[in-house]
């Protein structure tokens, strides 16, 4: 029997490594079999006690780089893209508000509105094209191993009651980039709080509705320097869908000329809804 190999997750706690969930990320990105099984043979050979999850997707997503088509790699950076959609966390809720936009809502951030008991700020709004009213309030996180917890889930709750009962919205629904803790998503069930992070829930959950929408952050993109994917978020320019619309904002802020043909060929390859799911 093979020995378990200890590795330490990103909130801290420990668990045994396995293989099958290193394989099905990679499979989910698009990764082909024969790459697949290289970089697990490689992580394998490397493997030691106390070896962090950092370090494993580092050393897949490598590879991925330098043997796959780039979209490849592209798609399996995309939990780590989100991250880098921060420290603020509004790149996010811009974000966030096209991928209800790209699923058929009319939707819009800040918005101040009046409950039954108290006014609220609104994260998002969204209203559907068969007319129901959504109001969401957007976590993000900067850190993979901060989850949201039963507290916030209590009083997003109590805040989306207030506008139920002041007939504002139809739906209260809570978002975060990570993962909730065990006794919010327990809370959320037993009180119909509707929850969507990276995961959850199986179906429709940000993972997939990003893939199923087409719209990658353009933190996701591997062809683009680190320096100049900030001045395009600074100046509001978060999907890849706004470079394969308009490209000229790549030289307008200061991209390398000889780097914009495969840039372009990369987000061509990620800006096709249903792509790789």
């Amino acid at each position: 029997m093979t020995e378990e190999i200890l590795i330490k997750k990103t909130d801290g706690s420990t668990e045994a490594f396995d293989a099958s969930k290193l394989e099905g990320s990679l499979k989910r990105a698009g990764a082909s079999e024969s790459i697949i099984k290289e970089i697990v043979d490689k992580v394998n050979s490397k493997l030691v006690p106390g070896m962090t999850t950092k370090e494993i997707y580092q050393d897949a997503f490598e590879l991925l780089r330098d043997k796959e088509e780039k979209p490849i790699a592209a798609k399996y950076s995309l939990k780590k893209a989100v991250f880098e959609l921060g420290p603020s966390g509004f790149p996010f809720e811009d974000f966030i508000t096209e991928i209800f936009r790209a699923t058929g809502h009319e939707a819009s951030n800040g918005v101040i509105m009046a409950g039954k008991c108290a006014e609220h700020e609104v994260d998002m709004f969204a209203v559907h094209k068969g007319g129901k009213r959504h109001g969401a309030e957007i976590k993000f996180h900067n850190h993979p191993g901060i989850k949201t917890d039963l507290k916030v889930a209590l009083y997003v709750h109590a805040r989306f009651d207030d506008l139920i009962k002041g007939g504002k919205v139809d739906e209260g629904v809570l978002i975060t980039n990570t993962r909730f803790t065990s006794n919010a998503l327990e809370y959320g069930k037993c009180a119909g709080l509707k929850m969507i992070s990276w995961n959850y829930p199986e179906k429709d959950n940000l993972y997939s509705l990003i893939e199923e929408t087409g719209l990658h952050p353009i933190t996701c993109l591997t062809t683009i320097p680190d320096r100049n994917k900030k001045i395009l978020i600074d100046n509001e320019i978060v999907l890849c869908r706004s470079i394969r619309e308009n490209a000229s904002v790549l030289s307008e802020y200061g991209v390398p000329v000889d780097r914009i043909p495969s840039i372009l060929e990369e987000v061509g390859s990620l800006c096709q809804p249903g792509a790789g799911v």
